[in-house]
Formats: C-alpha cells, sequence, structure tokens
C-alpha cells in the first residue's frame, strides 16, 4: 500500500527576518488523523525540509500562526485560536531568542 502512514506537509507562510538573512517558515502537516502547525527558522537560501528542518514550535490543529521579528535574534510568536495541545514550544531556535504572545 503506497503512502500509507505517509505525512502531508503543506507550507503557509514565510516570514523574513530584518535583514531577510532568516526565515521563519510555518506549515501545516497531516499525518493520518492528527493535524498540527509547525514553524521552523531556516537562513535564506538554504532548502527547507519537513524531514530535517527542526520545528521550534509544534501544535496540534491547523492555526493561523502569527510572527515579528524584533531583530535578527529575537521573533514574536503567536497562535490564534489559543491551541488545544502543545506537542513542542522551545524558547531558543539557534541564536534566535522566541517569545510567544
Amino acid at each position: 500500500m503506497t503512502g500509507f502512514g505517509a505525512c502531508h506537509v503543506v507550507r503557509q507562510k514565510l516570514y523574513a527576518s530584518p535583514s531577510g538573512g532568516q526565515l521563519v517558515v510555518v506549515v501545516w502537516k497531516s499525518c493520518g488523523a492528527t493535524d498540527s502547525t509547525q514553524a521552523s527558522i531556516v537562513a535564506r537560501g538554504r532548502t527547507f525540509s519537513p524531514e530535517s528542518t527542526p520545528t521550534f514550535v509544534s501544535v496540534r490543529g491547523h492555526l493561523e500562526v502569527v510572527v515579528a521579528w524584533s531583530s535578527e535574534r529575537a521573533v514574536r510568536i503567536g497562535l490564534i485560536p489559543e491551541p488545544s495541545q502543545i506537542d513542542k514550544r522551545e524558547q531558543r531556535a539557534g541564536d534566535v531568542a522566541i517569545v510567544y504572545e
């Protein structure tokens, strides 16, 4: 059975840092009966891969993610509506501090 258990990933939005050197990548991921919203940070020019790019936040359901870069090293993240289940919520992604609002 081809594709059994496979996940489907749909990129939603990209948010560039003030200099444009880094991006927050927001995706919706569906794996069978489980849907999630995830975000990662990648350097501009690097290829985003849902298999190899680490996520800094993952929540159940398909939510809207609001992203506001404060500087090259700090980003604010909001989730709408409030997530019912948080699977991952890191305070840092590499050298970038993450503040949840």
